[in-house]
């Protein structure tokens, strides 16, 4: 999941965890060994643990 994360960096993903919530946002950053940091608004950004992600979804956009 790292490497998935490391991947879609920047870029705006839909995060599934392990209690059914769905996240959309921008991933900012990533920790190693814990989990990845997502900017859900302009002024929130959340922390989700890796162990909590069930699936991790790239969202584009095409114009």
């Amino acid at each position: 999941m790292e490497q998935l994360a490391w991947t879609y960096q920047g870029q705006m993903v839909e995060i599934r965890d392990a209690y059914g919530g769905i996240h959309t946002g921008i991933i900012e950053g990533v920790n190693q060994q814990r989990g990845l940091f997502l900017r859900t608004s302009p002024f929130r950004r959340i922390f989700i643990p890796f162990f909590l992600i069930t699936s991790l979804l790239l969202l584009r956009r095409f114009f």
